[in-house]
């Protein structure tokens, strides 16, 4: 007898080149493992279950996968709109983030990310050694790394084009820490819990660390995940310390293959994301984020032209708002769309690819998860489609579902989360642990923060304080 049986629904396998639809279909789960897919008539005689899940007027679907994320900062939502730099209004509070608040940033994410459908964070530190037992608590996968620099907090004294100091003594800490989640975490809870390395940027290392990571990575068999060519001073400090763009410095060093996960690359040239794309790099694609901070849509056209594998993030909650790939599909498509004049440049049916199986091929998981297939992880999503947003439901001779997931779900259609065969999320309510003393804590510790940084930001008067006594905020 089988643990739980899925029934009645209608299954987005996302398997093949398409959705992998299957009407009346129905998910067999042993333990924390996909045992069959098929027609609901074929499993329920095949497959008894200790529990059965009525899925009629459910669609049945991959979890989805925030390929990039910064959870670390994520308590500082709402601090750094409308204003033309991000860091003038996040800055003074980063600088007072507390191990609570650091933790409490992840636990915030990670609740909103499961309420909306997302069963694996990309999350890229520091910090993770505080966020990980919570992680493995509250039964979501991840595929994380610590941020790795040797670059010393002297960035807002430096004038335009002077270079950035390198401190070889740092960046070994940072990447002794990236070295201690793998040899800790990778493989941790049953498997949900794996590591990635995670140097910062072109700019913040040295040729001499990129060489000890490339190593590692290699030796440990691990994806690099990299922010590339994020803006000006970026492409200054690369041009005045090596006389090379970040993407020829990075093909210089051997770093553009599969291994890596290319990271925003809004600056760079169409030649650039084509030579990444075309190396099998995949790219993390952060819309929402992009435009909100930079009024920037990411080249993810040019590197999906080029043939290249993207997926989806949310990148942070104090740029984006939010962490909810349901967001991201919409803005994703629509942006490329526009970005191209075609309505037809990014269609429905690859955003939520690009939120499932191209995602978890991303991140390096897609033996794993991404689609509902025979031998996979059991990371599953329920979606109410009698929810006013995702109504009226037509099946034929044209089915809408997939362009109502990707243009109408907001993410409060999920009404359950499967992960690794666990149900963690169920009526509303997170099974693994209480909510509402969490929340609790999060918004306590928010105020901690605030009242800590409300002196610099007065003093140094940024755009959001001026909004708020101006009362437009």
């Amino acid at each position: 007898m089988i643990d739980l049986l899925i029934k009645r629904g209608d299954v987005f396998t996302m398997a093949g080149d398409g959705v992998g639809y299957i009407g009346d279909g129905a998910v067999a789960i042993e333990g924390n493992t996909i045992a069959a897919v098929g027609r609901t008539a074929e499993l329920e005689k095949a497959f008894p279950a200790k529990r059965t899940i009525d899925a009629t007027t459910k669609a049945v679907l991959p979890g989805l996968i925030d390929g990039h994320l910064h959870t670390v900062i994520a308590l500082l939502r709402g601090l750094g709109q409308d204003a033309p730099t991000w860091h003038e209004g996040v800055d003074p509070y980063f600088e007072q983030l507390s191990t609570d608040a650091v933790l409490a940033g992840a636990q915030l994410s990670a609740i909103e990310a499961i309420r909306a459908g997302t069963t694996t964070l990309g999350d890229y530190g520091p910090g993770m050694l505080i966020t990980l037992p919570f992680y493995e608590k509250l039964g979501i996968r991840a595929k994380v790394c610590s941020l790795i620099s040797e670059v010393p907090p002297v960035e807002s004294i430096l004038k335009e084009g002077e270079l950035y100091p390198f401190d070889p003594s740092i960046g070994e800490l940072r990447l002794r820490e990236n070295l201690e989640l793998i040899e800790n975490w990778n493989g941790a809870a049953d498997g949900r819990i794996t590591v990635m390395i995670g140097p910062q940027g072109p700019d913040y290392c040295s040729r001499e660390l990129f060489r000890k990571i490339k190593e590692t990575a290699e030796k440990r068999n691990v994806k690099i995940h990299l922010h590339i060519a994020q803006g000006d001073r970026e492409i200054l400090q690369m041009k005045n310390r090596y006389g090379m763009r970040p993407v020829e410095f990075l093909a210089d060093i051997g770093y553009l293959d599969e291994q890596l996960i290319a990271v925003h690359m809004v600056k760079c040239t169409d030649e650039e994301v084509e030579r990444i794309a075309r190396s099998g790099a995949s790219m993390a694609f952060c819309p929402s984020s992009l435009i909100i901070c930079d009024g920037i849509v990411p080249p993810a056209d040019v590197f999906l032209r080029a043939g290249g594998n993207v997926c989806l993030g949310t990148d942070e909650t104090s740029s984006n708002n939010g962490t909810n790939i349901f967001s991201e599909m919409k803005l994703g498509s629509l942006a490329l769309n526009m970005k191209n004049q075609d309505p037809t440049f990014l269609p429905t049916w690859k955003a939520l690819r690009m939120a499932t199986i191209e995602g978890a091929k991303a991140i390096g998981l897609d033996h794993e998860i991404g689609s509902l297939e025979a031998g996979k992880k059991a990371d599953i999503i329920l979606v109410d489609l009698t929810k006013p947003s995702m109504m009226p439901v037509l099946r034929d001779p044209v089915r809408n579902i997939v362009p109502n997931l990707v243009l109408s779900a907001r993410g409060d259609e999920v009404v359950m989360s499967i992960i690794d065969g666990k149900v963690v999320y169920e009526d509303g309510k997170i099974t693994t642990l209480d909510e509402s003393e969490l929340l609790a804590f999060i918004q306590q510790t928010a105020e901690e923060v605030n009242e800590q940084a409300s002196k610099e930001v007065r003093k140094r008067r940024t755009v959001q304080q001026r909004l708020t006594r101006e009362n437009k905020y």
